[in-house]
């Protein structure tokens, strides 16, 4: 039970790995989750289905680019459960488009959601945190972040900055007894609550890459398949765990070992 009697807090918990995370979470024994996303049916939905499994659980509205709502969450979850444990931030999107095509309006929306939002999530997480002289944070990053990917310039901005402002975080917060950690997700399949993103235009790309390439990104990866939003989360739940007590500003690749090659 690697989350026995824990308090934790998921953001993008309406669908996907978020969801699966808290699920997971609850298995392994958390005594009370925050859910928090900005699709309040299938969020909703998602703690009820954690209160069946015995979970204290609660279902917070948050727009992840709005900072007023991450911290009346964070003080609404401070002041019911008295505590926090750990904090997977794990909500945003991506999106793929030219780079002449972001304008400053869609690159504050992105950015706002992914990388500010994770930051002002890991300040709140931190004023719970360290009057506790314990925790863990897991933030989210992206394998477009390290892997150049056509189309990808703004993703990987925002990850990129994730995994540096995650290290030093971690390096910041060791001494007060806190862990901060990120997981990169692979190729994964998900289920959405809804589509939230920016419209995407279609790419101008020169070379471009075989018709059928996006039908075949499974045989894109070493392992010739996709990951699986269980095993994702099962690196979210491994970080927020006491298991995982020695590792700290480091990031965790769920790709099953890498890619080939990722044109596409």
């Amino acid at each position: 039970m690697l989350m026995a009697d824990k308090t934790m807090l998921v953001t993008g918990t309406a669908s996907g790995i978020g969801r699966e995370t808290a699920l997971l979470a609850a298995q392994e024994g958390a005594a009370r989750i925050a859910c928090l996303d900005v699709h309040d049916e299938n969020n909703e939905a998602t703690a009820h289905e954690l209160e069946k499994m015995g979970v204290e659980a609660v279902a917070l509205h948050v727009d992840l680019g709005e900072v007023d709502q991450i911290r009346a969450a964070f003080k609404r979850v401070a002041d019911e459960f008295g505590r926090l444990d750990a904090s997977a931030h794990i909500g945003g999107y991506s999106w793929r488009g030219e780079t002449l095509d972001v304008t400053e309006d869609l690159w504050n929306r992105v950015m706002n959601v992914n990388l500010r939002g994770t930051f002002f999530c890991c300040q709140e997480a931190l004023r719970i945190m360290y009057p506790q002289g314990s925790g863990a944070i897991v933030n989210t990053s992206a394998d477009a972040a390290f892997n150049p990917i056509y189309g990808f310039a703004l993703q990987a901005a925002g990850k990129g900055g994730i995994v540096n402002m995650t290290k030093t975080l971690a390096l910041e917060a060791a001494p007060r007894g806190i862990r901060v950690n990120a997981v990169s997700p692979g190729i994964c399949r998900t289920q959405k609550a809804g589509v939230d993103r920016p419209f995407q235009p279609p790419l101008k790309r020169e070379n471009a890459p075989p018709p059928d390439a996006v039908e075949r990104l499974a045989e894109m990866t070493a392992v010739g398949r996709y990951m699986t939003m269980a095993e994702v989360a099962n690196a979210f739940v491994f970080l927020c765990s006491d298991r995982a007590s020695g590792i700290n500003g480091d990031l965790m690749f769920v790709n099953g070992g890498g890619y080939p090659t990722l044109e596409y």
